[in-house]
């Protein structure tokens, strides 16, 4: 995951409570921060993430490569599946 710095201040969270929003070294404040990126760009948990729908455009505001928005999904329907 990658912040740019202003995403960093507005998204960035502490998940793991130790006082720090660490993005270099805590899996939990880096997978909190980028879901809190993801819903603050208006995310719809359980809603599709297909080209053209809604949570795919909230994708392109991470990266606005298609192939990196089509990739990004796919690896979170993996995730999804176990």
């Amino acid at each position: 995951t990658q912040f740019l710095p202003s995403s960093y201040i507005a998204f960035a969270v502490d998940f793991d409570g130790d006082g720090r929003r660490d993005l270099q070294r805590s899996t939990a404040d880096v997978l909190a921060s980028t879901a809190n990126f993801l819903r603050g760009h208006g995310w719809q948990p359980g809603q599709s993430w297909e080209e053209g729908s809604g949570n795919y455009q909230v994708i392109l505001q991470w990266n606005k490569a298609q192939v990196y928005a089509k990739t990004v999904g796919e690896f979170a329907r993996q995730l999804s599946e176990g």
